[in-house]
């Protein structure tokens, strides 16, 4: 509605316009945008609060759920989402893609939670022995590539076995019942199928490139430089809260358990597995990170070879602690 020159002189009426005008610059023009966090299964949410690392935040936080890396990417190329962690594997897929994210952070350490398993009664001896032989994994993830690795290392190639791409839960299954020789995998399935019996055959110990975890924004995110501030300081307190996590893994196994409803004991073995801290963005960073891009590659896994080094943004080293 129009007012007319002389209902505007109206006390009331003029209050009223005043109201509405400010009304109208708030939605517009909000004063502070939250940042928007992409996080599997409240982990990230849940190791910030118990490091203590949520207090006193510049700007709000709004988390999103996600099940997995590739779909928090997707969400993040579309700009639903600025921040999100994934695994080493994703972001290899989200570059194969063309979307818009970098890499921002890098926590390593956590290669020793990938296994490739024996079933119970296995007479398999060493990896050579597998030639011919079922093994399951779930395609283009990390226990892929300790497949893959593990299979150039002992002098054979993917062709050697029978590989069957199938979800680490259909593969529990398959692998309880006896219908497979051998199964690539992470936490918490190792530690599930030891304490069932199973036994590693060879973990990703020699392949530190499995144990990569990233922090990822979007290129949209980066662009504006508020934006690109809320990202900086998320970071600093990832990079601090995980540096607690590790330094007091019971603490944090509790907290951990009760998030992903895990039993602790299991949770506590998986940390015990590993020794994750974030690290500057570097060459040789980014050259494990290669590995498994070329790896992907040359298996046929992504349509092309890929440089990752133009994915990786080191602009934030500076605020990791020094002790990194």
């Amino acid at each position: 509605m129009t007012l007319k020159p002389h209902a505007a002189k109206h006390p009331l009426l003029r209050r009223l316009l005043g109201m509405a005008c400010l009304a109208t610059l708030l939605i517009v023009q909000p004063v502070s945008a939250a940042l928007h966090v992409g996080d599997q299964s409240g982990l990230i949410q849940a190791m910030l609060h118990a490091a203590g690392e949520d207090k006193d935040l510049p700007d709000a936080l709004v988390w999103h759920p996600f099940t997995a890396g590739t779909t928090l990417l997707e969400a993040l190329s579309a700009g639903a989402i600025d921040v999100g962690v994934v695994g080493n594997a994703p972001p290899i897929f989200a570059q194969a893609g063309g979307f818009d994210v970098r890499i921002i952070g890098v926590a390593s350490g956590a290669q020793n939670n990938n296994a490739l398993l024996l079933p119970e009664g296995s007479t398999v001896q060493q990896v050579a022995d597998l030639k011919g032989k079922r093994v399951a994994v779930a395609k283009g993830t990390s226990g892929h590539y300790l497949l893959l690795a593990a299979l150039r290392q002992a002098g054979l190639t993917s062709r050697d076995v029978n590989i069957a791409y199938v979800s680490p839960v259909d593969a529990q299954n398959a692998f309880a019942s006896g219908r497979l020789e051998a199964w690539s995998v992470w936490y918490p399935f190792v530690g599930q199928a030891t304490s069932r019996g199973a036994s590693i055959l060879v973990d990703g110990g020699p392949w530190p490139e499995t144990g990569q975890n990233f922090t990822v924004a979007s290129l949209k995110a980066l662009a504006d430089p508020e934006r690109a501030a809320q990202a900086g300081d998320l970071l600093a307190r990832l990079a601090r809260a995980q540096a607690w996590a590790t330094a007091h893994p019971d603490d944090w196994a509790e907290v951990f358990a009760q998030t992903t409803r895990l039993p602790v004991a299991l949770v506590r073995d998986m940390l015990a597995h590993q020794n994750l801290n974030y690290v500057p963005i570097d060459p040789a960073v980014i050259a494990l990170q290669q590995r498994l891009a070329d790896t992907f590659a040359t298996e046929h896994v992504i349509p092309r070879p890929l440089d990752v080094g133009q994915i990786f943004d080191p602009r934030f080293n500076a605020v990791l602690p020094s002790s990194n």
